[in-house]
């Protein structure tokens, strides 16, 4: 590779920090513009970053490798990783997150279980697991960058074979542009970022589509797998699921519960916080769908390069800089790695973003209620540079980005699936079940983690056997300590469900309230039914969009002509169940305090 491709890179990574630096003055204001920008994003600016967060390096080379392994199976994967999150986020539960009017995806523990020791314990506990999973997360990036570098990085190059070095400076430039710019510095930067994406992605797809010769295609009809339905067994074990059937039943609950208990628990739901109004907030969880189709398309490009035999494949996890490196012309694979290197620090960005929001208002914050807001920006700041050091530290131990990444969604986000769903739909969960819960969790995490890692027989357990006895451990603890301790306090109750309306057993909470406290609904929320329709809906939308045009790109057309179909049809049913409800909701912003 020649010069003029890192070239590319480096312009664009300065125009980045440039970018953050200019939103340095706004963000500055308060806590909220620091963390949210002050609500005055807008829904379309919200979208795009969150599907930019979404969009990383990492995992774009991690889902290239499943499908060049699992092909369309490898659905039941993308549906426990929260890959459709964008149907429940359309047709419920963004409303219910913005509805909570926190600033963190934590806080949001606060107007649930209110500010008794058990709401205190539960904001703190909650914070403390979402941090340690959000520097798991940067450990995870490091991991996927350090693997992608050495193999697009000119030979001449200081420290060519040495991916982690150049990973770390790409991240340090993130981490200056994240602290000097905030959440609006983030989004400001994310939508350049996804903007960029979606053009490398449609690049890839059309390249993509143009090499595939008929022997091309007709190799990739033999090998790709395009059937959905469960089997026994795959052909290969590269991931350790080619016993499928096993792993089945565990991806499809781990995706139910997922999808049920929030927008992620991380820097997801400050998108949705940071919205101006009801209206807005709704329709950023239809956009954060929509602006993914690129992603798709640029995975299958580079999938069906690899099953067609253009390029040579050793390992699964280093098709895509393969096939960067070896199938596109200078200056257009410039603008490819400068849409990868926009995924990675979109991500990036967003973690960072969200552990110093996190530290800061739900741990060090409540604990010292009179510190001023520029000293708890300047502790942002300090908390955005040790986080980074940290997931280095992570990162450098861990060689597999599926390794790593499995142990986080089954580990620490496995443990906290039960009770974020239970603060949603029982009214008599409280702060120190909710506490209990993650803790028993946790513990038993813990040990599968560690017992794998040093390889104890009776502690190496899969993932479909160590997951659900997590859930399992979790749900006694949140239940038994909700009902060995007193309730949470009414008042609070009542001003949660006022705000929120979540389904599910309130009953004593309704009973205290007048019909004055709860006038009817409007919008997409309506009913429990609707928003069925919509989820299911929004669900079929999501995948014929995806796997239809995912199909087009290897030119499988019959497969293909179902999916899109299926995606105009549900287009067209949304629009008079979803849209039009939407438009009944409030365009008014907010009332909040900083």
């Amino acid at each position: 590779m020649g010069w003029i491709d890192p070239a590319i890179v480096i312009i664009y990574l300065f125009v980045m920090v440039g970018v953050g630096l200019w939103c340095a003055k706004q963000s500055s204001k308060g806590m909220r513009s620091y963390f949210l920008g002050g609500n005055k994003v807008p829904w379309w600016v919200l979208a795009a970053s969150g599907s930019a967060s979404n969009y990383d390096v990492t995992g774009t080379m991690f889902l290239v490798s499943v499908f060049y392994v699992m092909g369309l199976k490898s659905f039941y994967l993308w549906w426990s990783w929260q890959f459709f999150a964008s149907a429940f986020l359309l047709g419920y539960m963004a409303l219910w997150v913005y509805r909570t009017k926190a600033m963190t995806a934590v806080e949001l523990l606060h107007a649930r279980f209110g500010d008794d020791r058990g709401g205190k314990l539960a904001r703190s506990a909650g914070a403390v697991l979402m941090v340690a999973f959000l520097l798991f997360s940067i450990g995870y990036s490091f991991v996927g960058i350090s693997k992608f570098l050495p193999t697009i990085l000119p030979e001449g190059l200081p420290f060519h074979e040495n991916g982690k070095v150049w990973a770390a400076a790409i991240m340090v430039m993130t981490m200056i542009y994240v602290t000097a710019g905030g959440f609006r510095g983030v989004v400001l930067t994310d939508m350049i970022q996804a903007c960029l994406m979606s053009i490398g992605g449609l690049l890839v797809a059309y390249l993509a589509f143009s090499k595939l010769t008929p022997e091309a295609v007709a190799v990739v009809k033999e090998k790709f797998i395009t059937g959905l339905g469960p089997v026994e067994t795959i052909g290969s074990d590269t991931f350790g699921w080619h016993e499928f059937s096993k792993f089945l039943p565990y991806w499809i609950c781990m995706g139910f519960l997922i999808h049920m208990n929030g927008a992620g628990g991380h820097y997801q739901e400050q998108r949705f916080l940071a919205a101006r109004s009801e209206r807005d907030v709704a329709k950023v969880g239809f956009g954060w769908g929509l602006f993914l189709v690129p992603r798709w398309l640029m995975i299958a490009g580079i999938t069906f390069i690899a099953i067609a035999g253009l390029v040579e494949v050793d390992d699964p996890e280093k098709i895509l800089p393969l096939v960067v490196h070896e199938m596109f012309p200078v200056g257009l694979r410039g603008l490819i790695l400068a849409a990868l290197a926009a995924a990675f620090m979109s991500t990036l960005s967003s973690v960072l973003n969200a552990a110093s929001g996190m530290v800061v208002r739900d741990i060090v914050q409540p604990a010292c209620p009179n510190m001023s807001e520029k000293k708890l920006i300047r502790i942002g700041y300090g908390v955005t540079v040790a986080s980074l050091l940290i997931g280095f530290g992570i990162g450098s131990q861990a060689d597999s980005i599926s390794g790593i990444w499995s142990w986080m969604m089954a580990g620490l986000i496995g443990g906290m699936l039960v009770p974020n769903i239970l603060r949603w739909h029982w009214w008599r969960f409280n702060g120190v079940g909710y506490s209990t819960g993650l803790f028993s969790a946790l513990t038993v995490a813990a040990i599968t983690g560690f017992g794998n890692y040093l390889e104890v027989p009776w502690l190496t357990l899969p993932e479909y056997i160590s997951a659900p006895i997590i859930w399992v451990t979790s749900l006694i603890g949140s239940v038994v300590g909700s009902l060995l301790s007193k309730p949470t306090d009414m008042e609070t109750l009542k001003k949660f469900y006022t705000n929120v309306r979540p389904f599910g057993c309130w009953g004593p909470v309704k009973a205290v309230l007048t019909p004055a406290d709860l006038p009817e609904q409007v919008g997409p929320t309506k009913s429990i039914g609707l928003v069925i329709t919509n989820v299911i809906l929004g669900f079929c939308l999501m995948l014929g969009m995806y796997y239809g045009g995912f199909l087009c790109v290897g030119h499988l057309w019959s497969q293909a002509v179902p999916y899109l179909i299926m995606a105009v049809a549900c287009a067209i049913a949304l629009f008079f169940t979803w849209y039009k409800k939407v438009m009944e909701l409030s365009d008014t912003p907010p009332e909040t305090e900083e």
